[in-house]
């Protein structure tokens, strides 16, 4: 009978223990809730751009649902507390209080502590999937990245940049990293950063950002890996890559000043980098306001910026691959048009 009676008194303590306990699982459940409105609320009372407008009214609300949420949970678990410490009754009652106040903290902590750990982790070394790039390694997005479309990129497990959105490597020596910044704080971080893989850090190279790059954008790494153009929405810059300047906006540079509009665009290298091919569209307007539009066919040394001129074309999308020509001369390579328009009815020179 004894032993019977051992057991049914340790059976009823383990089943009055267990509505306790689950109380206290509340409490965590409820004190999460009331954080995650928390934070709901304070997005709808700064807004979101392009998406939530600032709604102080749905904030207060959120925020007493809150804090309605936060004391639910506290008064569940002093009552918890209270029915555990009757039923193991034993030594100073203030510790023991204590000692299960404790207990429920740390548990509120470190369940607090798993749903966020997978949030803000980032492991040493590339994470399993990652793609390899000679010496670079490509990592996919982690859920501590800063946006969906980010990435880690490491050179020689050294880690280069977490916030890449596009990559790209020279042809040339794959060394040479261009990558799209995903996220910025201001416009020293954002746009287009350049990693040569000797040490130091990245250099922004364009502040603004280019479309996806593909098998296209060879084209625009100089033949002799001495020089790249970052094209960006109209707004190209040309990279030195042995010291990692750029120059500033092409169209800023070389656009012509008297028009309407006007813009740059790159269409190409010499065979030996020395020069590239840039068109200079631009829209005038006539005296009896009406207009027309024309294209200039220029070379550009990247070394000193300095464009030669060569002809015009009366179209604003002229002078694609196909319509112009490099000719070998004196060492170097002259920009011509192709003999097949040399008297073409639309082209013409302008005095400069």
């Amino acid at each position: 009978m004894g032993q019977f009676d051992k057991q049914g008194e340790f059976g009823g303590r383990v089943g009055a223990t267990f509505w306790p306990a689950l109380g206290i699982i509340g409490f965590i459940v409820l004190v999460l809730c009331g954080l995650g409105l928390a934070v709901v609320a304070v997005t709808f009372l700064a807004g979101a751009p392009h998406a939530i407008p600032p709604s102080p009214g749905v904030a207060a609300i959120l925020f007493l649902l809150a804090l309605l949420f936060v004391a639910l949970g506290v008064v569940l678990l002093r009552r918890s507390i209270r029915a555990l410490s009757a039923v193991w009754q034993g030594g100073n009652q203030k510790l023991v209080l204590r000692s299960l106040y404790a207990v429920a903290g740390a548990a509120l902590l470190v369940v607090a502590g798993a749903i966020v750990f997978p949030w803000v982790y980032e492991p040493w070394r590339p994470a399993k999937g990652s793609v390899q790039h000679g010496d670079y390694m490509v990592e996919p997005t982690l859920r501590s990245a800063c946006a969906l479309d980010a990435h880690r990129i490491f050179y020689r497990e050294r880690l280069v940049t977490k916030v890449a959105r596009e990559a790209t490597f020279s042809p040339h020596n794959p060394a040479r990293l261009l990558y799209t910044v995903a996220c910025a704080k201001d416009g020293s971080e954002s746009g287009v950063f350049y990693f040569d893989g000797a040490g130091g850090a990245p250099v922004q190279v364009n502040p603004l950002g280019m479309d996806e790059p593909g098998d296209w954008f060879d084209s625009f790494w100089s033949p002799d890996d001495k020089f790249v153009v970052i094209p960006a929405y109209g707004h190209a810059t040309l990279v030195n890559l042995q010291t990692g300047q750029r120059s500033g906006f092409l169209s800023d540079l070389f656009s012509t000043k008297d028009a309407l509009f006007s813009g740059v665009q790159f269409r190409g290298w010499s065979p030996d980098g020395k020069k590239l091919a840039v068109v200079i569209s631009s829209t005038y307007m006539r005296e009896d306001r009406s207009q027309f539009r024309e294209s200039d066919l220029v070379s550009i040394d990247p070394t000193t910026l300095k464009d030669s001129y060569v002809t015009s074309i009366g179209k604003s999308d002229g002078w694609n691959v196909g319509e112009f020509t490099w000719i070998a001369k004196d060492g170097t390579y002259d920009l011509a048009i192709d003999s097949s328009l040399q008297n073409g009815p639309a082209i013409y020179h302008k005095a400069r």
